[in-house]
């Protein structure tokens, strides 16, 4: 099966993804010889601090790794970022100072990971909504991440009753970010609140790396038709690219005491 990776810290010198330009090679490379045709660098664009300035370097830096990316591999290279949202994001949303995924009208975003996600609307819903009224799609990167205490799947279905694109981490999938995001992971994915896997990758080996797309989907191929698997990691990505709109995976069918246990 081919992969399309639109979640990836390809373009290196930028952030805390990859480094050098021999590491994006390689990291090109990892990602060809395990079933990726298609990325999309996805820089972190912090609200607040990223300036006009760093986007047009963000995106010259994404036009070299496309050519490299196109002549060494054959492989296709789409633009992206990654929008940090806190207390700035309306402005520099307003302002424009972001880059939407390949020039759609879909923006990929998150919160801070390092903390439980906060009940407080106006820090969560709220940067959502002033995203949506801009005539933007918020796709929330990595939603496994956020809850820390337990997984809030009825905000979640809110979320995603809005029309928000949900993204979840390969490397979640592995048990990678401990046992807990794990579950919520498969959790938000058996719920049918998935649109879209991706790699996340910040480097070219290890634990962040382009592989973790191939062995999430060995890990699926175990429990998830391959239709479904094949819309989180294909089609949707593609989707998303395109500019059209996502397709919905079904929710998973549970035993009565499996349901139970959920709650």
């Amino acid at each position: 099966m081919e992969f399309v990776d639109i979640h990836g810290h390809y373009a290196w010198g930028i952030d805390d993804g990859i480094r050098d330009r021999d590491e994006a090679i390689k990291a090109l490379k990892v990602a060809k010889d395990n079933g990726i045709t298609e990325i999309c660098a996805t820089p972190h664009v912090v609200s607040g601090t990223t300036s006009k300035e760093d986007i047009a370097m963000f995106l010259e830096r994404i036009d070299e790794l496309r050519t490299i990316a196109r002549d060494m591999y054959g492989m296709t290279v789409h633009q992206g970022g990654e929008v940090f949202l806190n207390h700035d994001c309306i402005r520099q949303v307003k302002d424009e100072i972001f880059i939407p995924y390949d020039n759609t009208k879909y923006v990929l975003c998150e919160f801070d990971v390092r903390k439980q996600l906060p009940e407080d609307e106006d820090e969560v819903e709220d940067y959502l909504y002033n995203i949506k009224v801009r005539g933007y799609t918020p796709v929330v990167a990595h939603v496994e991440r956020y809850f820390k205490d337990y997984l809030d799947l009825d905000r979640l279905e809110e979320w995603f009753d809005e029309g928000y694109v949900l993204q979840v981490n390969a490397p979640s999938l592995l048990g990678i970010q401990g046992s807990t995001i794990k579950k919520n992971a498969y959790d938000i994915i058996d719920a049918g609140l998935a649109h879209f896997i991706a790699s996340d990758s910040h480097r070219a080996e290890g634990h962040r790396c382009p592989t973790t797309m191939m062995q999430a989907y060995n890990a699926l191929s175990k429990d998830y038709d391959r239709a479904v698997i094949q819309t989180l990691m294909h089609d949707n990505p593609l989707c998303i690219l395109n500019g059209e709109p996502v397709a919905d995976i079904p929710e998973k069918k549970r035993g009565f005491f499996a349901k139970l246990w959920r709650r």
